[in-house]
């Protein structure tokens, strides 16, 4: 089935002057037709069967219709590439930071230490060059260690000693601050209570005092 549209002059031609295959066309085997009246672009005519060749569908804009596109191994591969991304981002990054972490600069692991006083097997004394504070390691953990690697070792005893620090002074004044909560009493503060949150000693804060480090 085709759809066509004719103005008038070339209907009545085409009907009253044989161009159906008749004098009245589509009785004689030809094409038969069906009239319509009205619109914006006069008569309308719709025609069925017959030999005559059938024109294409038109598209939905009254243009030529659009062949379905097939799709590609390549359409597909470009639409899973935001989850191959997903997936491989991750992996890539972890193997270029065990390439990145694996040289010979990065050096051996820190060994355990203890401050201030030794503690066996951590028996091996070192002072840091900054702050001069005094470490034991275990002897046997880096006895083949160069001299550049133990300097390093002595920045990290200086810098985890002063983390430690920081996190025992923290701790005496969250204890101090109770002790203070705890004198309050309903209408007067408990003086008893009020003198032992007073005299209560923070030796790691004086400490990080003594040596120059911020709280």
């Amino acid at each position: 089935m085709w759809e066509d549209e004719i103005s008038p002059e070339e209907m009545f031609q085409r009907f009253f002057g044989g161009g159906f295959g008749g004098p009245f066309g589509g009785f004689d085997g030809g094409p038969q037709f069906v009239f319509n009246i009205g619109g914006n672009r006069g008569f309308r005519v719709h025609q069925f069967g017959g030999g005559a060749p059938q024109r294409r569908p038109r598209g939905a804009n009254g243009g030529p219709p659009q062949q379905r596109r097939e799709t590609s191994g390549w359409d597909t591969l470009v639409g899973l590439l935001p989850i191959l991304f997903l997936f491989l981002f991750p992996l890539l990054t972890s193997i270029l930071s065990g390439l990145g972490g694996g040289g010979a600069d990065s050096g051996p692991a820190a060994p355990a230490m203890v401050f201030d006083e030794a503690r066996p097997p951590m028996t091996l004394h070192r002072t840091t060059e900054k702050l001069g504070v005094n470490y034991y390691v275990d002897p046997e953990a880096i006895k083949e260690w160069t001299d550049g690697q133990l300097r390093r070792l002595d920045r990290d005893a200086e810098l985890g000693f002063s983390r430690a620090l920081r996190r025992a002074c923290a701790a005496e004044q969250h204890t101090k601050q109770r002790l203070l909560d705890d004198a309050q009493g309903w209408f007067f503060p408990d003086q008893d209570k009020l003198r032992v949150a007073k005299e209560y000693q923070m030796i790691n804060c004086q400490r990080l005092d003594k040596l120059g480090i911020s709280r």
